[in-house]
């Protein structure tokens, strides 16, 4: 037995001993040095082998974390597939670099990228024993970890893992690879490039890369800033990160550092002070722990996070594919400037929670958007929910659905607007003429059968409708009232008000804008035209969440557009509601919504962002006579009577309900700023059973329905008198006289025309034209004359009596004695 290990033990030291010889022989012939020691096949084999190696390290850029910063330049979040940053050499403490060289090299600048001695060393303890020793050089390291992170970059999973092999010939050949590549990449680079290198690729546990990642992730700081007690944590989780990680197991990365303090003072890269000092100090004291914000889930405002990803991975310039745009966003260490105030954002999500806590037994959520108007730029954006990727049942308490924004870039189908849509039929009643001093007149039943008409019953139809069993509720009545291609096809729209209030027959633009009045505005869009309102509405920035033209029905792109559109039955996002008023702010000049203000690559070269340009979709004048309408809204008698902002400093709006107050708004704007305010339920989430009245939300008792003026008023105030803090209190100039009052216009010749030909020549001079059906002996439904007069010159507010014949027939039958029954 004795006989059998002896011979089996000096085996191994011969065998030991030619390896030793063939891989002396190899080295020396790669620094071209003569071969000693080592001849025979095997030697010239091992010598032909190296040389025909690769000595030139071809290594693409690293994979480097982007950043998304806030408009302070503070992180939002770091994207990327490696949380690694790139620092250069003076942003690396001298500490680190002693460190790492003292625990994995320490005659790293004594060598020519191959440490011969300790090679040797570990080539017989490997061979003749159990334990294992690492023999490479920090050089060599570098090498592997660069064709290790070049091979999973490139999805290469088998040149991975020959780049980690370790045993067998795939061991040898790995390392005979190094070795050419380290004593060629040491002619090439300095020792300190080297190094430098090597503390930026290195994986220091707990998913961080790199030495800067690394000091930011365990101790909060720079790597510029690293203590000698640090540097040695860090320096000693490189060679198993696994089993030293101070987070996972703080006792063995402190065994492993107070190592690695050792051998700096051994190597007098510290003193016995430093050492002392930093042995007495305890690797979990040490720690201060930050998150690295890989995901948008820790980032300060996780829901603006999101949305400006989504909007970062559709620029082009990024890539010509979604793929590859994501693939430079987490592997290009580009940093992103964005628009966000982070302080104002953290404040709406706080006023958000306040105004409809989680816990409100109605299932109300909230959101609210800040936009800049001239510029488009988001300010701030919150919501009232948690963001979780764990949604709660009723989906307004956690959930990662982003509310503020349209589907495309995570939102939940948008909500629908209610009368925050009237603001667009007043810009399009200014432009064609409609003062804001005008008159407003819903006629009754026996005025017209072609304009609005009361129906407290079916009893009160007209004869000239055709018989029907259907119930109409109370409102106003309208039929043949609108453009052809913009009704819904049906032979009615019954329109109501609030609470069935202010149904006066005459009412003047200014109360019907202040209070919200349905049936004023209903009867304002029949006589500018629906059609020509949804164009308004695409021209000033809304649309519905879906991404379609605002009224439009998703199902059917031909479909024509139903004039509900007026009053706000589709759905819209906060964010867009917030940039499109934003257009009355500014005074008529729409800019799209943008999150980010330039994109900058790893090098400082600003990227060739092309950012959506402003535009002026609306006359300045007209866009003031909007303001001083919806200006009424936010006072004494306005539906917006709680959004009154500090200081009294001006302010216009408008407040909007949907059907069953499950939706409400207030959107709103001084000069500097314009926001949206969401309250009621979210799409897709769950409902109250009962009926939204009467409730008690937090600290607030609404009495009465559910309005955009109970909730989302008083909130929106709160938001904006935040956000105005500091600013200059202005306001806007006065329309003109000819806005406020209208122009002067003469009534043309309409006499002998068809009824709807004459309103129409009326509508080209501006003017709106009521019918009257008077007796005559003309030609039924051709006007026989106007009141004022044709020729008259009146402004283009004051209306005009278009008296149209009832025919020969009717005149026949309304003389004594006529009629054809004798």
């Amino acid at each position: 037995m004795r006989s059998a290990l002896t011979v089996a033990r000096v085996t191994s030291l011969l065998g030991v001993f030619l390896a030793v010889s063939v891989l002396m022989g190899v080295i020396g012939a790669g620094l071209l040095a003569p071969v000693v020691g080592a001849s025979g096949l095997a030697a010239r084999e091992g010598v032909g082998m190296f040389e025909r190696l690769p000595g030139d390290l071809e290594q693409n850029p690293l994979a480097e974390q982007s950043r998304i910063l806030a408009s302070d330049g503070t992180i939002l979040a770091t994207p990327a597939q490696q949380n690694r940053i790139i620092v250069n050499s003076d942003e690396i403490s001298q500490n680190m670099k002693d460190a790492q060289v003292a625990i994995e090299d320490e005659r790293f600048f004594d060598h020519g990228g191959a440490d011969i001695e300790a090679l040797a060393r570990a080539v017989v303890q490997n061979t003749t024993t159990d334990t294992t020793q690492g023999g490479s050089t920090l050089t060599q390291q570098y090498i592997k970890l660069a064709l290790t992170e070049q091979a999973l970059k490139d999805g290469n999973t088998e040149a991975a893992q020959d780049a980690q092999a370790r045993a067998g010939i795939e061991g040898y050949v790995r390392k005979l690879r190094e070795l050419k590549y380290a004593i060629t990449l040491e002619e090439r680079l300095t020792k300190d490039e080297i190094l430098v290198g090597y503390l930026n690729l290195a994986f220091y546990g707990d998913r961080v890369y790199g030495v800067q990642a690394a000091a930011r992730h365990y101790f909060n700081v720079d790597a510029a800033d690293l203590t000698p007690a640090q540097s040695a944590t860090l320096a000693g989780i490189v060679r198993s990160p696994s089993t030293t990680n101070p987070v996972a197991d703080p006792e063995a990365a402190q065994a492993r550092r107070d190592l690695v303090l050792a051998k700096m003072l051994e190597l007098e890269m510290i003193t016995e002070a430093e050492h002392e000092e930093a042995v007495a100090l305890e690797v979990a004291d040490m720690l201060e722990v930050t998150d690295s914000q890989r995901s948008c889930l820790r980032s300060r405002n996780p829901y603006f996070c999101d949305y400006v990803t989504e909007w970062l991975l559709e620029q082009p310039v990024l890539g010509k594919t979604r793929d590859e745009r994501l693939e430079n966003l987490t592997t290009g260490g580009l940093t992103v400037n964005t628009t966000l105030d982070v302080d104002l954002s953290t404040e709406i999500g706080e006023t958000l929670r306040a105004a409809t806590p989680r816990d409100n037994p109605y299932y109300l959520g909230s959101a609210a958007t800040t936009v800049e108007p001239g510029t488009g730029k988001i300010l701030a954006f919150n919501q009232s929910s948690e963001y979780s990727f764990e949604e709660s049942n009723d989906k307004v308490r956690t959930t990662s659905v982003n509310w503020n924004v349209d589907n495309q870039y995570g939102g939940p189908g948008g909500m629908e607007i209610g009368s925050v849509a009237k603001a667009y039929t007043l810009v399009e009643a200014l432009e064609k003429g409609v003062p804001v001093e005008a008159e407003l007149s819903v006629r009754e039943p026996e005025d017209s059968t072609y304009g609005n008409v009361w129906l407290e019953d079916p009893e009160n139809r007209p004869e000239s409708y055709p018989p029907s069993d259907e119930v109409f509720p109370a409102g106003v009545f309208f039929r043949d009232d609108f453009e052809e291609g913009c009704t819904i096809g049906e032979d009615h729209w019954t329109v109501r008000n609030s609470s069935d209030e202010n149904h006066q027959p005459d009412i003047d633009l200014r109360t019907a804008s202040a209070q919200s009045v349905n049936t004023a505005f209903a009867t304002l869009a029949s006589q500018v035209g629906t059609c020509d309102i949804a164009e308004t509405m695409t021209e000033m920035g809304l649309h519905a969440s879906n991404g379609n033209d605002y009224g439009q029905d998703p199902g059917n792109a031909e479909t024509t557009l139903a004039p509900s559109l007026v009053l706000g039955a589709d759905t819209a996002s906060p964010l867009t509601i917030a940039a499109s008023y934003a257009t009355f702010a500014s005074g008529g000049v729409y800019c799209p919504p943008v999150p980010v203000t330039g994109i900058t690559g790893p090098d400082g070269e600003e990227l060739p962002l092309e950012l959506p340009e402003c535009e002026r979709v609306v006359e300045e004048d007209v866009a003031l006579g909007a303001v001083e309408l919806l200006e009424g809204v936010i006072g004494p008698g306005g539906s917006g009577w709680q959004a009154v902002l500090d200081g009294e400093r001006p302010a216009a709006g408008k407040t909007g309900t949907n059907n069953n107050s499950t939706h409400t708004w207030f959107a709103g704007f001084t000069p500097q700023l314009s926001t949206a305010v969401f309250v009621g339920n979210i799409p897709g989430g769950a409902r109250y059973g009962g009926e939204l009245a009467d409730i008690t939300v937090g600290d607030r008792t609404i009495e009465g329905p559910l309005y955009g003026s109970s909730l989302a008023a008083p909130t929106w105030k709160t938001i904006m008198d935040l956000a105005s803090e500091g600013m200059d209190v202005e306001d806007w100039q006065d329309p003109s006289q000819e806005i406020l009052d209208g122009r002067r216009v003469t009534i043309p010749r309409v006499v002998g025309l068809e009824a709807q030909e004459a309103q129409e020549r009326l509508e080209d001079a501006g003017l709106t034209g009521s019918i009257t059906r008077v007796v005559s002996n003309e030609d039924e439904g051709t006007v026989v004359f106007t009141t004022p007069g044709v020729g008259s010159s009146v402004i283009t507010s004051d209306p005009v009596t278009l008296h149209v014949s009832t025919g020969p027939q009717a005149q026949a039958a309304a003389r004594p004695g006529g009629g054809g029954d004798r």
